[in-house]
């Protein structure tokens, strides 16, 4: 419960709403049955070098369904900031991850909390602090998907297993539809047991066709063992786009750590 109540506590001074979960009914993108499952599921790997993106998230936890707008700019290797904002445009949530499997930096900052939570993991290393496990979530699925070919699971299911270890996770799979990548699924230790473990599901949908590739519009996220689910609308989007250093900068970081 203590863990459920964090999550929620992010987004109590958001201005609350109400949303239906619904399946996703669009069409698929022109093209996209032909693919190979491989290209499907590896194209954005090497071809998205960048990406920002204006988007809504809608955030149900033990305290109820809560509304916010945020931003979100991610540079491969490994580095991401994804903020969240009133209503009002008050930032509530700011968070900075920079690493890869074997380390990862951040800080996450609650302003209207008075609330800053740094942190430095190692490879085998979880997050206490469920505001700051929602980012590092973000954060891994951005994470190279094709460091080694994926490998057919079930061929009903259109199942696929992929090399965890980038994601900071035990195991990683994810299932087409219609030659899209449909959902991801992460099995890793949750957040605050870390003898524990949890899977969390993303399901992607309405894909933006005009993108080269091709990329999600809705992602529905679900942690079960750690009480939150969020289903995010990409307002805009930008692929490949320069992005500033101090973005992604770190307290106590050189500039040349910033992006590493």
């Amino acid at each position: 419960m203590k863990r459920q109540v964090g999550v929620a506590a992010v987004f109590a001074v958001l201005a609350g709403g109400c949303a239906a979960w619904r399946p996703d009914a669009a069409p698929p993108c022109a093209g996209s049955a032909a693919r190979s499952p491989s290209d499907a599921i590896c194209a954005r790997d090497g071809a998205v070098r960048s990406v920002r993106a204006r988007f809504r998230a809608e955030v149900e936890a033990a305290g109820g369904t809560r509304t916010a707008e945020g931003v979100l700019v991610w540079r491969e290797p490994g580095s991401m900031r994804v903020k969240l904002f009133t209503l009002a445009g008050l930032t509530v949530y700011d968070a900075v991850l920079v690493g890869d499997a074997a380390r990862v930096r951040g800080v996450v900052r609650q302003p209207l909390a008075d609330r800053d939570e740094s942190f430095d993991l190692g490879p085998d290393e979880t997050l206490r602090s469920p505001e700051a496990d929602l980012a590092l979530v973000l954060w891994a699925l951005w994470q190279p998907r094709c460091t080694r070919p994926p490998v057919l699971v079930s061929e009903d299911a259109a199942l696929y297993r992929l090399d965890a270890r980038g994601a900071r996770a035990s195991a990683r799979t994810v299932a087409l539809s219609a030659g899209d990548v449909r959902e991801e699924t992460l099995t890793r230790a949750a957040a605050g047991s870390p003898d524990e473990e949890e899977r969390v599901v993303a399901r992607y949908g309405h894909y933006d066709c005009a993108a080269v590739p091709p990329l999600p519009r809705r992602i529905e996220l679900e942690a079960p063992a750690s009480g939150w689910r969020a289903r995010v609308t990409i307002l805009e989007q930008a692929t490949n786009v320069a992005l500033d250093e101090a973005l992604f900068a770190l307290p106590g970081a050189t500039d040349g750590d910033a992006g590493s």
